[in-house]
């Protein structure tokens, strides 16, 4: 059965058989192309399953990502969809990237931090702060953004806040 199917029907509140599909993935990494293509197709159900899918199966793959790297940071600046951007937001500190590409990233990531939706803003100061974290000139800055969402974040961004400061410093 193709993978994007089972990826199909309900609602955006519901996972449906995503973690079969992370599970089947798993087993086979060769199948990946066919849940990336997920993130294109028409269906923003089939779109917000493909991304949680993959930013699942690559927390213990991350070189799954990297054919795909382009890809990804164009859709970081482009794409629309919350769920979409907040599971893209989570990969980026997995991505082999030259110092423009991060640069590029970095600033989308700030923009994020004005989403309307806080999972979307979470998800993107978690990813500044991996990024700053193992690249030291993005670290005062990061910081600095870190500092400031504790004082005017919502509590659950202040919660989270004060964990990536810990990794900050």
């Amino acid at each position: 059965m193709n993978l994007l199917d089972r990826l199909r029907g309900g609602d955006l509140r519901s996972t449906g058989e995503a973690d079969e599909v992370v599970a089947a993935l798993e087993k086979a990494p060769a199948r990946f192309a066919e849940v990336f293509a997920g993130l294109r197709d028409a269906d923003p159900v089939v779109r917000a399953r493909a991304a949680d899918v993959i930013e699942k199966v690559t927390r213990k793959a991350a070189t799954l990502l990297s054919r795909y790297k382009r890809q990804l940071i164009t859709m970081l600046k482009t794409s629309a969809q919350q769920e979409v951007c907040w599971h893209l937001a989570q990969m980026m500190p997995r991505l082999a990237m030259s110092a423009r590409e991060q640069d590029g990233v970095v600033a989308e990531l700030k923009r994020y931090l004005t989403a309307d939706s806080r999972i979307v803003r979470v998800s993107a100061l978690d990813a500044l702060a991996r990024i700053a974290a193992a690249h030291d000139r993005f670290r005062s800055e990061v910081q600095d953004i870190v500092m400031d969402q504790i004082k005017t974040g919502s509590p659950a961004v202040k919660a989270r806040s004060r964990k990536l400061l810990k990794l900050l410093t």
